[in-house]
């Protein structure tokens, strides 16, 4: 469900943000062209074919990702990836943690970078072959359509051989590194948010993937990644962002003192001493302590002569 919705809000907000309004029937059209041909093709012709650009920052943008793709896929998704985690510590009572931020936005470049050269050889083994040899196997194969289960078996591939075996162990050890983990606090960290994470992984990215390689050109489909990676960051930071509580270090408040001797303990020297002003004292209060004292010293030799006395 959450995938599905993530869907409806991405593709309006995509055409509203980058400036330009979709027609259904072109992307379908377009769709099976991007699946049945598999050479790319030039960038402004791919976003002509879909979108009339209003603005000049989507032009501007087009024409830099045109003239240098891979760097501008990068900033794209460091940008995206830097916004989602702020969003997301400023949900939390501490105070932005920049070291966080970083690797968030280190991580996505070097992700993004990856996914531009692992598309083109999903796109080139992934066709609908393997499905739809599992489809004749069990006499379904006239069922599906040979688009969809091309679109479908590229967002396997990605999701269950190169997230976990790729994007996870760099997310954890680059992450990890970045905020000061060592190798044992990585990989207990690792072991406890992997399952939960590529759970929500398969329900948020496996219809997301399906859009991209069925109806989004080729040239803009890590750009429209980036966008839908602004949500994922955003789950991704809360449910794993910070490392902090996986370190082993601690700081001299921590480590706490119960009768001040014990090893390691470190009293402030503000503490040492109760903040006790005896001017918060008068005179009457002292004499009616004394006073009880001194009742209670003479109640207790009366009892001392009555047992004697009794003996």
């Amino acid at each position: 469900m959450l995938g599905i919705a993530t869907l409806f809000c991405i593709l309006p907000c995509l055409s509203v943000v980058m400036g330009f309004g979709v027609d259904h029937q072109q992307m379908v059209v377009l769709s099976h062209q991007t699946i049945s041909n598999d050479l790319p093709t030039q960038i402004v012709a791919s976003a002509t074919a879909i979108a009339t650009p209003q603005s000049s920052v989507f032009e501007k943008y087009m024409s830099t990702l045109s003239a240098y793709p891979l760097p501008t896929k990068m900033m794209t998704g460091a940008a995206l990836a830097t916004a989602g985690d702020a969003i997301a510590q400023g949900r939390e009572d501490e105070d932005y943690d920049p070291s966080r931020g970083a690797s968030f936005a280190a991580f996505d470049m070097i992700y993004r970078a990856a996914q531009h050269w692992l598309f083109p050889v999903i796109v080139e083994l992934c066709r609908g072959q393997y499905l739809l040899g599992a489809a004749g196997a069990i006499g379904a194969g006239q069922l599906f359509d040979l688009s969809i289960l091309t679109a479908m078996e590229r967002s396997l591939a990605s999701q269950l051989i190169i997230v976990p075996f790729l994007y996870y162990p760099v997310f954890f050890t680059f992450t990890g590194y970045m905020q000061g983990l060592n190798f044992e606090e990585g990989l207990d960290r690792a072991k406890q948010n992997f399952v939960p994470l590529m759970k929500r992984n398969l329900l948020f990215w496996i219809p997301v993937q399906y859009v991209q390689f069925c109806y989004i050109p080729t040239d803009l489909q890590i750009p429209f990644l980036s966008c839908a990676g602004l949500a994922w960051t955003f789950l991704l930071s809360v449910l794993a962002g910070s490392a902090k509580k996986y370190s082993n270090d601690e700081s001299d408040h921590e480590t706490y003192c119960v009768i001040g001797t014990e090893s390691e303990c470190v009293i402030p020297e503000d503490e040492l001493f109760p903040p006790v002003m005896f001017n918060d004292f008068d005179e009457s209060d002292l004499s009616d302590a004394q006073m009880q004292v001194n009742q209670e010293k003479a109640t207790t030799t009366q009892m001392e002569e009555k047992e004697v006395i009794m003996k």
